[in-house]
């Protein structure tokens, strides 16, 4: 589930720039609606993580990375890092929805409903859930 956060992370490593393929749209994509999805459900008491679509979802875009060349070591040493591409993506996010630090849980919670009404791929790896 987070392991498309977790490479995501490892990617930023010291490799001479021509050297480095870009991130494939899917996979800054894919890492920024899992990581969205699971600080949704951290931060909203009524939304959980669906975790066999975070599975099948990490899944479908490691067996895509690895069809396209990306070994694990070529995601390590060989992909520019994605993170200022998945910050752009989470930003459209964050304005999408007027979420700002510190939003109330109330407003983090309607935000992912929203994703779950629309159907996005954010709302697709949540699940609402009772409330504690």
């Amino acid at each position: 589930m987070r392991l498309l956060t977790t490479l995501a992370c490892c990617l930023a490593t010291p490799v001479a720039a021509e050297d480095l393929r870009p991130a494939p749209e899917y996979f800054v994509t894919a890492a920024m609606e899992t990581s969205t999805a699971q600080i949704l459900a951290v931060n909203c008491s009524t939304l959980s993580v669906d975790l066999g679509a975070m599975a099948r979802r990490s899944e479908a875009t490691l067996v895509r990375l690895t069809e396209d060349g990306f070994t694990p070591q070529a995601l390590a040493e060989g992909m520019e890092d994605p993170s200022d591409a998945i910050a752009v993506l989470q930003q459209a996010f964050l304005s999408k929805h007027g979420l700002s630090d510190g939003a109330a849980e109330s407003v983090v919670c309607d935000a992912g409903l929203a994703e779950i009404a629309e159907e996005t791929g954010i709302g697709a790896l949540l699940l609402e859930v009772e409330g504690g």
